[in-house]
């Protein structure tokens, strides 16, 4: 259900949203320097939504990292590392990208929409207020809208000729469609939505917004609470972890509507628009990824041999007039983006190494056996633009948060355009070094070492691990729960350790379903990343770095199961740290219909099947007269149910275990008060486990967070 508002006119932020976009300011007003925003009309009294401190100037005065640091960092665009995180304009002179940043004082976000020159001289600016940063959901096993946590992705698009933004802002848990002109002004609200808006692009003629959502959502929501009245019947609906009553299905369509922008009227979309709004810049080969097109005779792309196959490299193609090309060189065989440039010279992005661990660009002329190597590095590269002879990217180093460099398609050469945390430099930071090595399966894994900023070699220091993916800056594992650097700066070795590709993926190609069966039988997948676990350990152990008595591992989602396989199957790990916690049998009657009969669909035994030998491989649990080992579980209000079973037995068993939970969290804790938590707390749990001091003392974190200037530090 969509409000349309005919007469767009100016608009303001609500006070209410003034106060929460500023809130953030006090972290940085004593001790930065702020540029001061061009005027801006769309505000009252001169005010601005959010100011950016665009020039810091450094004291030399290192200070070692603190947990607030970390959670205040502003970040945009998604928290993988893919999508679009910026969005270029048509010329190539402007980003527009959506800022935010966590608020300790009112475990709430700050907020802003942001244009970027590309020159690299001009400061950016605030527009308008990108609105509230909501928790994402997902859709599986069946249903619509379970809760996820990790911030909704950002929906801003340029107009074709550059002369509106389009975005959508989230208020109050709906969606609202603004346009705005570069200039800050004309800004006004389209349509109000009821339903999330999941999709949106300008047609070809930028008279028109084409918008995804599903608008009978709120119909079917509707339904569910009349079906109430006389109580649920217990079905495949239901999503036990996170809601006592039914979940929409995924039979409810999704739809695609076109918005008038000059009379803000909403009608279906044609079959053309609906093409288009799936396959912006043009319909494109079946199968393909990294499309680029230049003009009608000029267009790239990759493709799988098999693209019926799971996760199969993909090998550029190029279509010049008639002709087509295929590159044969050995760079061109897992290209996962491509561009344009002036003079039709082609770019291509690949991810190689170890186990894809590097970021490369090349050049190459269609035709032409070898392209041209412009760089291959260990930073994450994405969500690239061409901006005349350059490429516009977002970038992730392993000791740098994310911002925007210009890359000079000659050289190879950065040059850094936007730093949304540029009093990051001021923090002293552990030593990252990146170590790739193969396990016993012969697959190849990597991993990042950090090393507290003073360490000594020959020292051997507590070695904790993280998980699971390491590309990019080294923050806090997926889910940013187990802080990388606080963790160094109190003595810990930390290897933030990046899972290897699946041991599915080492064979010949396989479906999506025959990958997870063969991953999951004789539970071979998780016995190869174990090994690569066990075989980055003793390395370290021979190298005299760590101290292999006192190793702890740490996981979320798919590393907390990894974590306690390992449990299970190794005796080198002293302690666990788990965000979720557990598989066993009870997780096949707890979680829901449609969680069972996917499990199922690759080798899950069902509820009351006589199948011990298949979950004693998995469930710590069934092990609890092992020797008791240390575990500290943070699960979310919407998952901790799943860890019960496992808590009750071990702690019956006189195991140290421990469980907090978190309020109004799904799978990814979402709150700033609560990441700051968990961040203080396993920071706390490590130091008396691994080093044996305050064994018996509890950690007992502020009733109301301390405001970020004035707590002590992150420890």
């Amino acid at each position: 259900m969509t409000r349309a508002f005919a007469k767009p006119t100016p608009s303001n932020p609500s006070g209410a949203a003034r106060a929460l976009i500023c809130a953030a300011l006090p972290l940085f007003m004593a001790t930065h320097a702020f540029a001061q925003p061009h005027s801006n009309p769309v505000t009252e009294g001169g005010s601005t939504p959010c100011s950016l401190p665009i020039n810091w100037t450094s004291n030399r005065a290192f200070r070692d990292i603190t947990a607030e640091a970390l959670i205040g960092l502003r970040d945009f665009g998604g928290v993988s590392l893919d999508g679009a995180p910026i969005q270029l304009s048509p010329d190539g002179e402007m980003i527009a990208l959506q800022l935010r940043q966590a608020n300790l004082a009112s475990n709430r976000f700050c907020s802003a929409l942001v244009l970027v020159p590309t020159d690299g001289r001009t400061p950016a600016r605030v527009i308008d207020d990108a609105g509230d940063i909501e928790r994402a959901s997902f859709d599986k096993y069946g249903l619509v809208g379970i809760p996820l946590g990790i911030p909704k992705p950002p929906l801003v698009r340029w107009h074709p000729n550059g002369r509106y933004l389009a975005y959508v802002k989230q208020r109050s848990g709906k969606a609202e469609i603004w346009i705005i002109k570069p200039d800050g002004t004309d800004r006004h609200m389209l349509i109000q939505s009821e339903v999330d808006v999941e999709a949106l692009e300008w047609s070809e003629t930028g008279d028109v917004l084409l918008f995804r959502s599903r608008p009978s959502l709120v119909e079917a929501r509707d339904e569910i609470t009349r079906e109430g009245l006389n109580g649920f019947r217990y079905d495949d609906r239901f999503w036990p972890l996170g809601s006592n009553q039914p979940l929409p299905t995924n039979q409810i369509p999704s739809v695609v509507q076109a918005l008038d922008i000059g009379g803000a009227t909403v009608r279906s979309a044609s079959q053309e628009e609906i093409t288009q709004l799936g396959s912006p810049g043009g319909a494109r080969p079946a199968g393909a990824r990294a499309y680029a097109r230049f003009d009608a005779d000029h267009v790239a792309w990759s493709i799988a041999d098999d693209p019926a196959k799971f996760r199969q490299p993909a090998r550029l193609h190029v279509r010049i007039g008639a002709r087509t090309f295929e590159c044969l060189a050995i760079a061109c065989r897992n290209v996962t983006d491509s561009w344009w440039l002036p003079g039709k010279q082609l770019i291509f992005a690949t991810r190689e190494g170890a186990s894809d661990e590097k970021t490369g660009l090349y050049h190459w002329i269609p035709g032409s056996s070898r392209p041209r190597k412009i760089l291959v590095t260990d930073d994450a590269l994405f969500g690239c633009g061409v901006a005349n002879t350059q490429l516009i990217c977002a970038r992730e180093a392993s000791l740098r948060p994310r911002h925007i460099v210009s890359i000079n398609v000659a050289t190879g050469s950065f040059n850094t355009i936007f730093d949304p945390n540029p009093e990051f430099a001021q923090y002293r930071l552990g030593r990252a070094k990146r170590l790739t090595w193969n396990n016993s399966f012969g697959i190849k894994a990597f991993g990042d070492l950090v090393l507290p900023a003073g360490y000594q070699p020959g020292t051997r220091l507590p070695l904790v691990i993280v998980q699971y993916e390491s590309r990019g800056f080294l923050r806090g594992g997926t889910a940013d729960e187990y802080p990388i650097q606080l963790l160094a700066s109190h003595g810990f070795a930390v290897l933030s350790f990046n899972k290897p590709k699946a041991y599915a993926l080492h064979g010949p190609p396989v479906t999506y379903d025959e990958y997870l069966e063969a991953n999951q039988k004789d539970w071979i997948d998780r016995r190869s990343t174990l090994s690569s676990l066990e075989t980055i350990i003793d390395r370290l152990e021979q190298s005299g770095v760590v101290d292999p008595r006192r190793v702890a591992i740490t996981g979320q989602s798919d590393g907390a199961t990894t974590a306690t396989f390992a449990l299970i199957h190794s005796n080198k790990f002293a302690a666990a740290a788990l965000s979720t916690c557990c598989e066993d049998a009870s997780m096949m009657v707890g979680n829901g219909e449609g969680y069972r009969r996917w499990y199922g669909n690759f080798g899950y035994p069902l509820p009351g099947s006589r199948a011990d030998a298949f979950w004693s491989q998995s469930s710590l649990a069934m092990h609890a007269d092992k020797r008791p080992i240390p575990i500290l579980i943070q699960a979310s209000e919407e998952e901790y149910r799943m860890a019960l079973n496992t808590f009750e037995v071990l702690r019956a068993k006189r195991w140290p275990v421990e469980m907090y939970i978190f309020p109004h969290e799904g799978h990814v804790k979402f709150q700033p008060a609560h990441r700051f938590a968990v961040y203080r707390r396993v920071l706390d749990w490590l130091r008396r486990t691994l080093n044996g001091s305050a064994v018996n003392g509890r950690f007992a974190p502020p009733a109301t967070p301390p405001h970020p200037r004035k707590a002590r530090d992150g420890s």
